[in-house]
C-alpha cells in the first residue's frame, strides 16, 4: 500500500466531503476511484478543456499583459510621465480614457 498526502483548502475539502457522503463515498474511496480512472483511461478520466469563452478571455488577458509590459518598458526607457501622487496618476489616466472615447 502507498500513502498519498495532499493539502487542499478546508472549504473545498468540506464541500467535496459533503457531496461524496451524499453519494455514499468517503474521500479515500473517491481518490481510489479517480486513480483507477486514470489507469483505465491512460490519463485524466474527464475532459480538461477551456470553453471558447474561457480561451478567448485567456487570449485577451495575455494580450493585455503583453501590451502593459511593452508600455512599462517604454516608460522605463524614455522616462515617461511622472505624477506627484497616485491620485494625480489616476486623474491623468481618467483624462486619457475620456480623450480616447471622444
Amino acid at each position: 500500500m502507498s500513502v498519498i498526502r495532499t493539502t487542499v483548502d478546508e472549504n473545498l475539502f468540506l464541500a467535496a466531503s459533503d457531496i461524496l457522503a451524499t453519494l455514499g463515498l468517503d474521500m479515500n474511496s473517491a481518490v481510489r476511484m479517480f486513480l483507477q480512472g486514470v489507469v483505465l483511461h491512460n490519463g485524466i478520466p474527464f475532459d480538461l478543456r477551456l470553453t471558447e469563452a474561457q480561451a478567448q478571455a485567456l487570449r485577451q488577458r495575455k494580450q493585455t499583459n503583453r501590451q502593459a509590459t511593452l508600455e512599462a518598458r517604454d516608460i522605463a526607457r524614455t522616462g515617461g510621465p511622472s505624477h506627484a501622487s497616485v491620485q494625480a496618476m489616476l486623474a491623468a489616466m481618467e483624462h486619457e480614457t475620456h480623450q480616447d472615447e471622444a
